[in-house]
Formats: structure tokens, C-alpha cells, sequence
């Protein structure tokens, strides 16, 4: 995957328009909810994907909270035909995925799904715990796609998001996973470079908010 459009939960917001994008996946994130309470975001993150099923789309991912705030326990609504993936916050470790791939075995039968068939993203570096933990991913679940960065600033400042950037991009070529970092803040030419510079450190792609940057991100990371 090389781009990824971040999508939040707000109905003013075309997700047509999102589809046609050029993105490889589309993030679902009924946390970032305007106007709706949690089980109406979630219930919007369930037609979204009942409503893209069959077309020809990008991959479909939904974020849920980190294990410690109960995020498997919405699983039950989300995991439906046409759901690629999660993308679990406040990951810290190979634990947390292994718990997770199990809770989503459960909902995959309970859907009538394949086992198997709805893949993780782990958001990796959010607190020095998973900074730690980084090295331990290899072999945690079939189902782990991907290692991500996310925009949560951790102690110790910009030196500390450096190596944790290092760190997850070293963990995830450890366990055969796409490593992802957050759109750097530029725009134009300088928006490509900036994505070749990233690419150069390891990483597989970039998430966004902005479907504009999306061409930007396919030029610069290929066909990977």
C-alpha cells in the first residue's frame, strides 16, 4: 500500500469522492466523528463498506481503538463482507496483535468470512512501551500488513520521533510488513521529494488527510 487516505466520520464528506482518489486504501476513522456519537460512527463505517462491496475500489480499513480501551469489542459491527482490515490504535507489542488476530477470528466466523481475511495494521509508535517493542514483531500473526507512525507526539520531542521512525522502520522489514509513516508537510515538487526522501529510509508509504497529496504519494513510492 502505497497511499493511504485517512477518512473521517462526516457525512458532508463524499465518499465517492474518496473512492476515485487514486488512494490504494481508504481509512475509516469513526473516531474522528463530527456530529455523531460513537454508534452512530460506527454504524456509518458499516455501510460505508456494505455500500463499496463488489466495486472496484481501494481497500477498505476501519480504526479502532487500542485493546486497553476496548477497541475488539466493536468488532462485532465493523468485521463485514468488504472490510480489508483494521487498524489498531495504541499498539505495544506482538501481545497486542496476537490478541487481536484472535478476537478477529471470532468475528470473521461469526460473518461468515474466511479466516484470515480481514488483515492489521498495528499503529506502532505511539507511546515509548511500543517504541520498545518495535523489534518484536517477526512472526506475530499472518494477518500483520503493516507497521505504522501516526501523528501522536512522544516524550523526548523530535529526537524521539526520529528514532521510533528508525526503529519501526527496521521492526517492520524484521517481520516481512510494509512500513508507513504520516505525510510530510510540504507541497508541489517538494511534496515528491519529500516522499522519494522517505522512501529512502524504508518506508513502503504515507497516510494522509488531503486526497490531493494522493498522486504525489503514487509517484514517489512506485509499484511496491
Amino acid at each position: 500500500m502505497r497511499s493511504i487516505l485517512l477518512f473521517p466520520a462526516d457525512r458532508r464528506r463524499s465518499f465517492v469522492d474518496a473512492l476515485a482518489c487514486g488512494a490504494e486504501a481508504i481509512l475509516l476513522r469513526p473516531d474522528d466523528a463530527a456530529n455523531m456519537t460513537r454508534d452512530e460512527a460506527l454504524t456509518w463505517a458499516r455501510g460505508l463498506i456494505a455500500a463499496a462491496r463488489g466495486r472496484e475500489r481501494p481497500k477498505l480499513f476501519v480504526e479502532i481503538a487500542s485493546l486497553r480501551a476496548g477497541g475488539p469489542d466493536e468488532l462485532a459491527a465493523l468485521v463485514i463482507p468488504g472490510l480489508d482490515g483494521v487498524v489498531l490504535q495504541g499498539c505495544e507489542g506482538r501481545a497486542d496483535v496476537q490478541q487481536l488476530s484472535l478476537r478477529l477470528g471470532a468475528a470473521e466466523a461469526a460473518a461468515d468470512l474466511p479466516a484470515g481475511a480481514v488483515r492489521i495494521v498495528a499503529l506502532a509508535a505511539q507511546t515509548p512501551a511500543a517504541v520498545f517493542a518495535l523489534g518484536g514483531y517477526a512472526g506475530a500473526s499472518a494477518r500483520l500488513t503493516a507497521l505504522a507512525m501516526d501523528e501522536t507526539a512522544l516524550p523526548g520531542g523530535a529526537a524521539a520521533r526520529a528514532a521510533a521512525r528508525t526503529l519501526l522502520a527496521l521492526g517492520a522489514a524484521a517481520a516481512g510488513a510494509l512500513a508507513l509513516d504520516i505525510c510530510p508537510p510540504a507541497k508541489g515538487n517538494a511534496l515528491e521529494e519529500a516522499c522519494r526522501a522517505i522512501r529512502r529510509e524504508g518506508f513502503s508509504g504515507l497516510v494522509t488527510a488531503a486526497a490531493g497529496e494522493i498522486p504525489a504519494i503514487n509517484r514517489a513510492f512506485g509499484a511496491i
